[in-house]
């Protein structure tokens, strides 16, 4: 699972009423689900942003996916199939790298959420995983 910053946690934690973050992480790991939810300004930023390892970083830019937008629309297209499926069609690009990218995707769009849709955010992802 890829470590996420304390006070990061904290925050998120201070929105969910009956479960914390990392509880909720550690329960769907397979299957965790959030909305992508950037402003148009934001999407356009580089996948850089994300703060990934260098093979994870790497592999996105061999693939194409240059900035936000094109990940979020990259593995976030096709129906019935899980965001991470769609990952580990790149070349190099193992389960773990995967997670790395989508919880990096998960913790970079809490950061720049407005304060006033965290508490929204963080009750929907819990519906979405419960």
């Amino acid at each position: 699972m890829i470590d996420l910053n304390e006070n990061v946690i904290m925050e998120m934690n201070e929105y969910m009423e009956d479960d914390s973050i990392l509880d909720l992480l550690v329960r769907n790991r397979k299957n965790f689900h959030f909305q992508v939810m950037f402003t148009r300004e934001q999407l356009q930023q580089d996948v850089e942003v994300l703060d990934l390892k260098p093979r994870a970083y790497n592999c996105l830019k061999r693939y194409g996916f240059n900035t936000l937008n094109d990940l979020v629309n990259g593995v976030y297209t096709k129906e019935n199939e899980s965001s991470k499926r769609q990952l580990l069609r790149i070349r190099n690009l193992g389960r773990n790298t995967a997670e790395e990218i989508l919880m990096k995707l998960f913790y970079y769009q809490f950061q720049v959420m407005p304060d006033s849709r965290k508490k929204w955010y963080m009750q929907r992802i819990v519906e979405l995983n419960n």
